[in-house]
């Protein structure tokens, strides 16, 4: 089964924010495809698999306790994949290559490009 109604790929998107920003690892694996791709294209940050992509999430949230991905602003659909775009911002607690220096409070804007199968996430691409 593909996922091609607009609603259900932005329900299932905002599902998967909504995990990741409640840093809830169980919905996550739950919602992500074991062979996930997970890049941010101009920041150095990319994996390969679920539990990669749930190390990262984690190591994330130690360096930005207080990290959020916002609220969509706008969005489409094509296919199986939603491009969303948002805000993702937190404060570093050490130098991030990338993102931040220490106590630096970073906000970038980001479009999110998800794809779905099944109802599970196996791509997610940030640019911003």
């Amino acid at each position: 089964m593909s996922n091609t109604n607009s609603d259900e790929l932005l329900g299932l998107a905002h599902s998967v924010v909504d995990a990741w920003n409640r840093l809830d690892m169980d919905a996550l694996r739950d919602l992500v495809h074991e062979d996930v791709v997970v890049v941010h294209q101009n920041r150095g940050v990319a994996a390969t698999g679920r539990d990669l992509m749930l190390q990262t999430v984690e190591q994330m949230s130690e360096v930005f306790p207080d990290r959020a991905i916002g609220q969509t602003t706008r969005w489409a659909t094509t296919g199986n994949s939603v491009m969303r775009e948002t805000t993702w911002q937190g404060t570093a607690t050490a130098d991030v290559p990338g993102f931040g220096n220490k106590g630096e409070f970073c906000k970038l804007n980001v479009l999110s490009i998800m794809t779905f199968e099944n109802g599970r996430l196996t791509e997610w691409c940030d640019y911003g």
